[in-house]
């Protein structure tokens, strides 16, 4: 979309954009505007014929041809077959006329909704579809507050133009077709309304452009509005306990103020135009009929339909201009969300692999480094997980050990250096199938705000066959009697984040869920760092009794979660410092013996 505003190229910009969403409905929509505006047109030269009726009592109708231009053919052809024109005969032909208008009135408006609601499904699974498609990389160069903006107030923004647009293209239809028949009953009337319309519009161009510039404007507002209040709900205890918050809601504020002024311009152009318009097009009017009339001798007579039609025709004037400023202020969120989609098309995960994922011995991680720009955060590391044992890695906080099991699931590539399961590439395998098979706890449980059922199945239809999963993994993660004893069971809701139970019960719920999934490589990345004591060694119980069964990789600070691995890898600034087990390690390095020293048993 181009930044200048110019009314001629962006109306048909639009319209190619939208005809490539909509297809065959913006087609028909099109051919039933067209429709109206000639039964419309056709209805109004009838009534000139009405009028002489009522004039003559109701007889047979002689009409001077000359008052209805060439629109004459309408009658002759209705007399040609046989119908004579009186004030029975005219009034049915009106009620006809009206009646299919009116028919194909409702067929217009109801495509009009079928259109908006189909542009809208699109837009919102495309940006749906493009999050899900992000790479993690890409995904850590997104200001969280512009995509939340983008799925919610750009969307309805959005909505809102799209129905301003289609009103305007309406408007320019019915236009088009009002004037074609204008010409026809008296093109130079018509030439003459036409010509003080185009100067008229002129008045308006550059309050359209003012008002699109204040729309982008608003768009950014908006993103950093929601950006600011993500951040205010995920940091509410520290910014509450600080008293930051009252420092933190004046830059909230100074957003919100910044953002009603803009409100404020639009509609001080908006006002601007709507108080103008119609006497600019009167007073455009009044001059045309006196100049018909005086220099070229005219009688009102004679101009008359084409009054009738050009009143229409300025009608959807006044209706253009309106519905196109309309969709000019919410021109902002088109802009933005394009940019968004785009940017995120272009940060797209590669998934070239088709193999389904499978592995029966081990993961090899072969001379695998990994940089940032000029940063190294994974230096030439090569490790080997077996099959069904599991592997802690420990190192001071940045040290690389979350990296290396990022760069295990893919979620990150190597910059250099290949992974490999069994005698495969990871690459090779297709995403979602490996991916189905990965589970992830993290330092800060997952917890939805919905019932523990759902945690847990994620959403799986309440089946025999699924409850009595849902069923047996609790038992495994030690929460089957916890779930017993709540009122509500297993459809007890968990509140937002899991607010409503503990730390230790989220972390069992976030473990159950992964389980359920029936994954192969389990990942615990700090997963009892933040519990107490007594909470921790009822979850580390849980992992012990899943070794063995799972290809398990333990991040640990706390060096108490990981004395029962196989095998522990000890990483010191990107680089594979040690390994072995517990035990071999406290005995043959130093380093590893000091970090035990440091913690309590």
């Amino acid at each position: 979309m181009k930044s200048g505003f110019n009314i001629k190229s962006e109306f048909w910009t639009y319209f190619k954009y939208f005809l490539g969403i909509l297809k065959n409905k913006f087609v028909i929509s099109i051919i039933l505007s067209v429709g109206v505006s000639f039964l419309d047109g056709i209805g109004l030269a009838m009534f000139l014929p009405l009028l002489q009726s009522v004039s003559d009592d109701g007889n047979n109708v002689v009409f001077s041809p000359h008052s209805l231009g060439k629109l004459h053919v309408f009658t002759d052809a209705l007399q040609n077959i046989g119908i004579v024109l009186n004030l029975y005969s005219i009034l049915g032909v009106l009620i006809v006329l009206f009646t299919i208008k009116g028919v194909l009135k409702f067929l217009q408006q109801y495509y009009q909704v079928k259109m908006r609601q189909h542009y809208m499904k699109t837009i919102q699974i495309n940006l749906t579809n493009h999050i899900q498609k992000l790479s993690y990389e890409g995904f850590l160069t997104f200001d969280a507050g512009k995509i939340q903006n983008s799925l919610t107030t750009e969307v309805n923004r959005m909505r809102n133009g799209v129905m301003q647009y289609l009103i305007s293209f309406q408007s320019v239809i019915m236009l088009l077709c009002y004037m074609l028949l204008a010409f026809t009953a008296n093109w130079r009337f018509a030439l003459l309304v036409s010509f003080g319309a185009v100067i008229s519009n002129v008045v308006f161009k550059r309050i359209f452009s003012l008002t699109k510039k204040a729309s982008t404007s608003l768009s950014k507002k908006g993103n950093q509005f929601n950006a600011y209040i993500l951040q205010a709900v995920h940091y509410f205890k520290y910014l509450k306990s600080t008293n930051y918050f009252s420092v933190y809601s004046k830059k909230i504020r100074g957003t919100i103020e910044e953002t009603e002024q803009l409100n404020k311009k639009i509609g001080f152009y908006q006002s601007i135009t709507s108080s103008v318009r119609e006497p600019v097009l009167i007073i455009v009017v009044s001059l045309v009929i006196l100049m018909q009339v005086k220099m070229f001798g005219s009688g009102l007579s004679t101009i008359m339909l084409s009054l009738l039609l050009f009143y229409r025709t300025l009608i959807y004037l006044l209706s253009l201009q309106a519905s196109w400023q309309s969709f000019i202020q919410n021109l902002g969120a088109f802009e933005s969300i394009n940019a968004t989609l785009s940017k995120m098309k272009s940060l797209e995960e590669v998934n070239s692999g088709q193999l389904p994922f499978n592995f029966k011995h081990k993961i090899q991680l072969k001379n695998v480094s990994l940089q940032y720009g000029q940063k190294t955060i994974i230096n030439d590391i090569s490790i080997e997980i077996p099959k069904n044992k599991t592997i802690a890695l420990v190192g001071e906080s940045g040290s690389g050990k979350t990296t290396l099991a990022n760069l295990t699931t893919s979620i990150l590539k190597p910059s250099k250096g290949e992974i490999y399961f069994d005698d495969k590439l990871s690459t090779q395998f297709d995403l979602n199938s490996f991916r189905n098979k990965i589970g992830y706890i993290a330092q800060e449980p997952v917890i939805f705000n919905d019932t523990i059922f759902n945690n847990i199945t994620f959403w799986q239809e309440p089946t025999p066959q699924v409850i009595e999963r849902f069923w047996m993994i609790a038992e495994l993660t030690h929460l089957s009697n916890f779930i017993k004893n709540l009122k509500d069971k297993e459809n007890t809701k968990l509140g937002d984040h899991g607010i409503l139970i503990s730390g230790g019960q989220k972390q069992r719920i976030s473990i159950a869920r992964e389980l359920y999934k029936n994954v192969e490589l389990l990942i615990l990345d700090e997963a009892t760092s933040s519990l107490d004591s007594e909470t921790e060694s009822i979850i580390q119980r849980n992992i012990d009794s899943l070794h063995g069964n799972f290809t398990i990789i333990i991040i640990a600070h706390r060096l108490s979660t990981i004395r029962n691995a196989d095998i522990i890898y000890l990483i010191e600034n990107g680089k594979l410092k040690d390994s072995g087990t517990f035990d071999v390690l406290i005995g043959r390095s130093e380093r590893f013996k000091r970090m035990v020293e440091l913690q309590e048993f």
